[in-house]
């Protein structure tokens, strides 16, 4: 397992220092004068309405003692105002006592509203950078996926607030705390989440579990297992409206060996293998076989069903094993000249043998495939045995066709005929052999084509005359290139499974005029 970090992704611990600001416009101002400017505006306006208050009662005493004058200016045209006067007169004349006899109430409910305006302005005034203070914070934030224009507001600020004071004050950032979140142990691989569980002790089981599919411990010692990625478990919270479940070790496991969520599956039909299954779906059949780890090539049956989905594993397991092994020693080949063979041909006349060594060494897997290994100590315990071999010197036949095909091997049985195969025409005839059988041209003729093609993988094309030419696929080694001429019985090539092959074998074409034609018409198997 990669590094363990304290902390999660939603969790911020920031160092602050002793200067304290906050933004007033452009200008920075002290701590202390912002709190002295917001506290005078706040004493100015709770006791404004008092002053206004106080103001309006003298105007209407004064012009209550100046009734007589008031009553004879306007007693012919303002009735009306006259009433509304006296009216107001009398219950100012009511209240008068009463607020004498609750003077200490009044007063009480003055001094309320007062400091409830005064902490109101300073509670507001005071930036987060206030309320952090100077000493380390652990501040436990969740993130909200959408920022309102007031909180992009307040970043922003925060920010140009950074810029101006870059090494001299720190500044935090500013989250909106989710009420509405769900605690998580998330599973973090370079610090993004992977997996969500509901305890730390499912994500650590199920980081054990992706360790275990690869410790398997039977034929070396495990020196060291580690993931290739930083990998670490974390708790953390997701906002309720982007939480869907919490996760299973088994699901988890899944998503994280294949990289995806994504099911694509093919049921095999009758003649199906992996080469033309991966045609029909334009995908590389080695990526087939790595999607499907558990089903071989040879046992693909009618039904099966098999995952279309290459893997990209999200986290790599990388073991260290320590292997001890018996590892074959390659023999020495020694040639003789004979002039009972043909020049370019050749005969076994003794066999070679393999020496064999116990070697002691540190392998590096990833998910379990060899990376690299480093040579600790070996010990030989069979010496090998050198080869000799017969090199013809005799000079061979004219190197023209005689127009009688022979059999291009000299073992083999037919493993796949001429015609339709697999919903498609097979254009040759299969002769199954091991990897390195001689093959032989079956007539004298003229290379035309030595090379490479992903379908026929190493191949030699042979021009005999007479519009007839002969083709020869699927080989591990070619022994003639293009121009060559051959005569008939030349070992031309060694077989292999090469190109789409589902096993070692020779395929064998008799082509006239450029269309494959049966072979068994031409040749005797």
């Amino acid at each position: 397992m990669g590094k363990k970090r304290n902390g999660t992704s939603q969790r911020h611990i920031v160092k602050r220092s002793t200067s304290k600001v906050y933004v007033k416009g452009d200008e920075k101002v002290e701590r202390s004068e912002k709190m002295a400017d917001f506290g005078a505006k706040a004493i100015a306006l709770s006791l404004y309405p008092l002053f206004l208050a106080t103001s309006g009662i003298n105007k209407l005493t004064k012009k209550f003692k100046s009734n007589n004058n008031y009553n004879t200016k306007y007693s012919n045209n303002n009735n009306f105002i006259q009433t509304i006067a006296e009216k107001a007169k009398t219950g100012f004349g009511t209240a008068k006592p009463f607020v004498i006899k609750h003077k200490w109430v009044m007063g009480g409910v003055g001094a309320v509203i007062m400091v409830s305006t005064i902490g109101f302005f300073a509670v507001n005034a005071m930036t987060p950078t206030d309320l952090i203070g100077t000493d380390t914070v652990n501040t436990h934030v969740v993130s909200v996926p959408k920022k309102t224009i007031e909180e992009e507001t307040v970043e922003a600020t925060v920010n140009e607030i950074a810029v101006e004071t870059a090494g001299t004050v720190n500044i935090p950032e500013i989250k909106v705390m989710s009420m509405a979140s769900v605690k998580v142990h998330q599973v973090l691989v370079n610090n993004i989440p992977v997996a969500n569980f509901k305890s730390e002790n499912e994500a650590n089981r199920m980081l054990e579990a992706l360790k275990a599919q690869f410790n398997l411990g039977q034929d070396a010692e495990i020196l060291d297992i580690y993931f290739k990625e930083e990998v670490k478990v974390s708790p953390g919270y997701i906002d309720i409206m982007d939480f869907e479940a919490y996760d299973t070790v088994e699901t988890a496991l899944e998503y994280i060996r294949k990289g995806t969520k994504e099911e694509k599956i093919h049921t095999v039909k009758k003649g199906e293998n992996y080469w033309v299954i991966s045609e029909l779906y334009g995908v590389n059949p080695y990526d087939l076989e790595a999607a499907n780890p558990d089903i071989k090539a040879e046992t693909l049956q009618i039904g099966m069903e098999i995952s279309l989905v290459t893997p990209r594993p999200l986290i790599n397991v990388v073991t260290v094993e320590k292997a001890t092994y018996s590892d074959k020693i390659a023999f020495e080949v020694e040639y003789e000249p004979t002039s009972s063979l043909y020049k370019g041909e050749t005969k076994t006349k003794v066999g070679g043998a393999y020496g064999e060594r116990v070697v002691e060494a540190e392998l590096i897997r990833h998910n379990g495939r060899e990376i690299g290994r480093t040579i600790i100590s070996e010990n030989i315990t069979t010496e090998p045995q050198t080869k000799v071999v017969y090199q013809g010197t005799k000079d061979p036949p004219p190197r023209i066709g005689t127009g009688t095909l022979v059999h291009p091997t000299s073992r083999g049985i037919v493993t796949s005929e001429f015609g339709w195969r697999w919903g498609r025409q097979h254009t040759g005839i299969d002769v199954g052999l091991s990897v390195g059988s001689s093959v032989k041209a079956a007539d004298g003729g003229k290379v035309t084509f030595a090379g490479y093609s992903s379908s026929y993988g190493r191949y030699i094309i042979i021009d005999h005359g007479g519009n007839i030419s002969t083709l020869y696929a699927h080989n591990s080694v070619l022994n003639v290139k293009k121009g060559d001429k051959v005569f008939q019985g030349q070992v031309i090539a060694a077989s292999g499974n090469t190109g789409y092959s589902t096993g070692p074998h020779l395929h064998f074409e008799v082509r006239v005029n450029g269309v494959p034609q049966n072979p068994r018409n031409y040749v005797k198997f």
